[in-house]
């Protein structure tokens, strides 16, 4: 499924870079930073690495019509 797809251009990246090789000494510590990744994260760099700027990208209508200026 397309939706899944999409959460794995984001996992894939935060595995490699809080996760890979690294033992945090609590599970909680290692939520920390994964949590820290993601909200370091450039809103443009979110939607991306979440596959939200796809062409295909299965939500697309609903993001681009969702925040209409006022």
């Amino acid at each position: 499924r397309s939706e899944l797809n999409c959460m794995d251009h984001l996992w894939r990246p935060l595995k490699q870079r809080v996760s890979a090789n690294r033992q945090y000494p609590t599970v909680e510590q290692h939520v920390g930073a994964a949590i820290r990744w993601v909200l370091g994260l450039s809103a443009q760099d979110a939607l991306r690495k979440a596959g939200c700027l796809a062409e295909g990208f299965w939500l697309r209508d609903l993001l681009e019509n969702f925040w209409r200026p006022t």
